[in-house]
């Protein structure tokens, strides 16, 4: 009779240790399905993110499309009568004294034209020239581009950090040069509202571990404060920190860097007291990544 009860006894025991298993089991199932539930969901939201985010894009990819469209139509027509009034003007002594200023009204249409162009080209979303780029190159194009405003204004120029082998991240070489350029223009613009002895730029790439830094300040009036410390994302498209201002540069800035999964920042320079922005690439080969 105490060998049936120590049977049960012992078959009870199993019993519970048996349910305490499947129990712990059943808990840890359940905190699995739980945790891979709330993954599910946090990948859902980051989809639908991205999906909104891709119909923002879209809807102003259409409207820049659009607006280009209407605005080449004009130029077209001003660039083709300018034309033919340089013609005019060359074959007629009396129209002489007019031709510099047909010849300006000519070259700001083929300008608006281009910058239409590179709105286009930085509003595609497919990534089909991309590949190694040193940003040493593009800046260093960028700021050969710029050599005669720089040097006519009196600018000036401090350059560090464009020697060397070269910092190389995945993009457009075209993209970025089109942005340094426009960052650069910027600048200067800011710089002529300051007497000549007072207008310096400083230009100076550095790396850091996995990020290369590209940061250009000058001693212009600076941005308006309600920008300091914000990176330029979407909501600032089109503003301008000048009255005459339309915010066309600071958007193909904004539009390049995002295509090449930058940041951009902007600050005020200590060292200059004007506009200071800082463009953040990731690098293409970081130190220790293969």
């Amino acid at each position: 009779m105490a060998a049936d009860q120590l049977t049960l006894v012992v078959s009870g025991a199993l019993g519970l240790v048996t349910i305490g298993l499947a129990a712990l089991i059943i808990g840890l199932l359940l905190r699995r399905l739980r945790r891979r539930n709330q993954e599910l969901q946090a990948v859902q939201q980051a989809l639908d993110r991205q999906r909104q985010m891709l119909r923002q894009k879209l809807r102003t990819s259409l409207t820049a499309a659009a607006v280009a469209h209407e605005i080449n139509q004009p130029l077209s027509s001003l660039s083709l009568i300018s034309e033919r009034l340089i013609q005019q003007a060359e074959a007629t002594p009396g129209l002489a004294e007019s031709l510099p200023l047909i010849q300006v009204l000519l070259t700001e249409c083929q300008r608006v034209v281009e910058l239409i162009e590179k709105m286009r080209m930085l509003l595609q979303s497919v990534e089909s020239e991309q590949g190694p780029v040193s940003l040493i190159d593009a800046t260093t194009s960028a700021l050969t581009y710029l050599r005669r405003p720089i040097a006519a204004e009196d600018v000036q120029l401090q350059a560090t950090g464009l020697t060397g082998p070269g910092t190389v991240i995945h993009g457009d070489g075209g993209q970025l040069q089109v942005a340094i350029t426009n960052l650069l223009r910027n600048a200067l613009a800011a710089l002529l509202e300051e007497p000549r002895h007072q207008r310096q730029l400083a230009v100076t790439l550095q790396e850091l571990p996995g990020w290369v830094e590209l940061v250009v300040a000058d001693s212009g009036p600076g941005f308006p404060p309600s920008w300091l410390g914000r990176d330029l994302t979407e909501d600032s498209l089109f503003q301008s920190s000048r009255a005459t201002g339309m915010g066309l540069g600071l958007y193909l800035v904004g539009a390049t860097v995002e295509n090449h999964r930058g940041s951009v920042r902007l600050s005020r320079s200590r060292e200059l007291g004007g506009a200071e922005v800082t463009l953040r690439f990731p690098l293409l080969h970081p130190p220790g990544g293969g």
